[in-house]
């Protein structure tokens, strides 16, 4: 039995190797099979790095390693307010999230009251999901559930344990 396209999911993240885009699609496409309605939002820098090796990239490195803000675009048609909850995906570079989704978080703190999900992806086996989620936390968002993925290809089971906990949350709000 289908949730009902009542209930709305909003995914927000970056990709600049294309792995956190495949895990977003499938988050999306599993949430879409539930009868949610999803809308997917990819954050932008207004300045993309150059197309080289990223740990050779200069600029990655000093922006992924300050807590500087960076420029991003703004979020094409995003209002928090239209959801019942919102996802959030980044790939970790150096052990961080990327400046991308850092300053897309730190800008929405205070607009997204909704609860939220998150997912990192990384090559590395390791849990930087935690990180991320001590991050919103500090942030002051309400995080529901927060996953690692590893390989976005085999790791479908971490995904899906992330698209139960949001279709289960959504449900207890019906």
């Amino acid at each position: 039995m289908l949730a009902g396209v009542d209930m709305s999911v909003a995914v927000v993240y970056y990709s600049k190797t294309g792995r956190t885009r495949r895990v977003t699609q499938y988050i999306k496409e599993k949430l879409g099979e539930q009868g949610f309605r999803v809308d997917v939002y990819e954050v932008r820098h207004t300045r993309e790095y150059a197309r080289m090796f990223l740990h050779l990239n200069p600029r990655l490195i000093l922006e992924t390693l300050s807590s500087r803000e960076i420029e991003i675009e703004v979020v094409p048609s995003f209002d928090p307010r239209s959801f019942d909850i919102v996802a959030i995906g980044s790939p970790i570079w150096y052990e961080r999230v990327v400046p991308a989704i850092k300053t897309f978080v730190s800008r929405y703190r205070n607009m997204l009251t909704q609860p939220v999900a998150c997912f990192t992806t990384s090559t590395l086996r390791r849990d930087y999901a935690s990180g991320f989620r001590s991050l919103l936390e500090s942030l002051g968002y309400r995080v529901i559930d927060c996953v690692s993925i590893h390989d976005p290809d085999r790791g479908r089971e971490v995904v899906e344990k992330l698209v139960t906990e949001i279709v289960d949350y959504l449900k207890t709000r019906r």
